[in-house]
């Protein structure tokens, strides 16, 4: 049977792999919300627009009403000037007849050029509502895909987490305490491997005397952080 130190690579091998693949399923819901969110920026791209286009209809319509309000009122005035029997009410008329008439125009002008957008504006909503099909289409696919990643990575996760309960238990029973301790506390963090004679997770160098008990295979803590030591392969 291979001493603690051997037992340790393999150990914390399977540690940072089972937190790899920890850190992936954990990724799902985020990658998921960051396409749900392309869809609801998609969504309010096209509900702007079509808010938008509902308020120029309504401007328009209120516009030509008042186009028509403005004519009735000329053709009243134009009456009113063929029964003006004095020269101040006749110019008067013809003031308020000229200023209806250049309002009129303005009015006209303006409901043309909201006409021509408001066509603008309905000729992109087609556009706006593809984007909004294709983005919740990507995302049904997405989470589809998604979910079946995320099984595998869930089953692959357990294969690990059963590996990893088998190789603990061969260690020896006056280890398991410490270790236990360690990895309760650190996760896959309580293990480093030794290279050059050099704990890699605080740089600090290992004595001759910790280097020739790795060498054994024997347990062995780091004297400056800690962490349960292994040689690399």
């Amino acid at each position: 049977m291979p001493g603690p130190a051997v037992i340790m690579r393999e150990i914390h091998r399977l540690h940072r792999h089972a937190k790899e693949l920890q850190t992936e399923i954990d990724r799902g819901p985020k990658l998921l919300k960051a396409q749900q969110a392309k869809v609801a920026k998609h969504e309010a791209a096209l509900h702007e627009a079509q808010e938008s286009l509902k308020h120029l209809k309504v401007a328009i319509h209120e516009k030509e009403v008042s186009l028509r309000g403005k004519n009735q009122e000329i053709t009243k005035h134009e009456r009113q000037l063929n029964e003006a029997t004095g020269k101040k009410e006749y110019d008067a008329l013809k003031a308020e007849i000229a200023s209806e008439k250049r309002m009129c125009q303005k009015l006209e002008d303006d409901i043309l050029n909201d006409m021509a957008l408001s066509e603008e504006r309905s000729a992109r909503l087609p556009e706006l509502e593809q984007a909004v099909r294709q983005a919740r289409d990507e995302v049904a696919r997405f989470d589809a895909a998604n979910q079946t990643r995320l099984t595998d990575l869930a089953k692959e996760l357990d294969q690990v987490g059963q590996k990893l309960q088998e190789i603990e238990a061969t260690l020896p029973a006056d280890i398991l305490p410490p270790y236990n301790r360690l990895i309760t506390a650190r996760g896959e963090d309580a293990l480093s491997s030794v290279q050059n004679r050099t704990c890699t997770a605080c740089y600090t160098e290992i004595t001759a005397q910790n280097y020739n008990e790795l060498v054994q295979t024997q347990f062995v803590l780091c004297k400056n952080c800690g962490r349960v030591l292994y040689l690399p392969e």
